[in-house]
């Protein structure tokens, strides 16, 4: 069994060892093959949808590994407790769900938590809450998913240092991503913000337009 670049760095970001919870598992694929290379010991596979929750069951017994992966269906990590897991894998959804959905848990904001999230959408909103909310932004990393280009970060609660993160000019757009690793995605930002500008100026809203712009150029520094 192998896995798609993108579930393949969210499972490079998985701590060995954890206890892990995948929060919207549908086909079970990471929980399994976490399970076949020994990354974790066993995880909890949750879904909202019946249906997914339904597909992972039959994956995970098509598997042989019904002790070692248990699905649960509930909305985000109301299924979990907070006690019997480490690291949490969200992805596969907008960065303004990701965060309605730790936002929703107030037991997670607890530094022993390594969040692995992989936004498909909004991924500056996802930033912003993480960042103001206190989860500093510990790795981030590009990938091509589909033809587009992606971010997969973890995150965990600590106050002090998503304040220092936060006090970069473009953080709540680049996170901390690395300028040459990540070249073409910061471009594409860059790009997009210089057009977003363009359209303010006609518009006549040279402020806003010069802000845009401003932050366009810091997404390199």
């Amino acid at each position: 069994m192998s896995l798609g670049k993108r579930l393949q760095l969210i499972a490079s970001m998985i701590r060995r060892g954890s206890r892990l919870a995948d929060i919207g598992t549908d086909h079970a694929l990471l929980p399994i093959w976490v399970i076949k290379n020994n990354i974790c010991p066993f995880v909890i596979a949750t879904d909202i949808s019946a249906g997914s929750a339904t597909r992972a069951n039959l994956a995970v017994k098509n598997a042989g590994l019904e002790s070692r992966i248990f699905v649960r269906l509930g909305d985000g990590l109301s299924p979990l407790h907070p006690d019997e897991i480490d690291d949490i894998v969200i992805a596969g959804l907008g960065g303004e769900t990701i965060s309605q959905i730790i936002d929703a848990a107030r037991w997670a904001r607890d530094d022993r938590y390594n969040f692995v999230l992989g936004p498909m959408s909004k991924t500056e909103e996802l930033h912003k809450y993480l960042l103001t909310k206190g989860f500093s932004i510990t790795d981030e990393q590009t990938c091509t998913h589909r033809s587009r280009i992606y971010p997969i970060l973890t995150a965990r609660f600590d106050p002090k240092a998503a304040a220092a993160q936060a006090k970069h000019p473009a953080a709540f757009i680049r996170g901390v991503l690395d300028t040459e690793r990540d070249y073409t995605y910061l471009k594409n930002q860059h790009d997009r913000l210089v057009a977003a500008a363009t359209a303010l100026r006609k518009a006549g809203r040279g402020d806003d337009a010069e802000k845009l712009e401003q932050t366009a150029k810091e997404l390199f520094l």
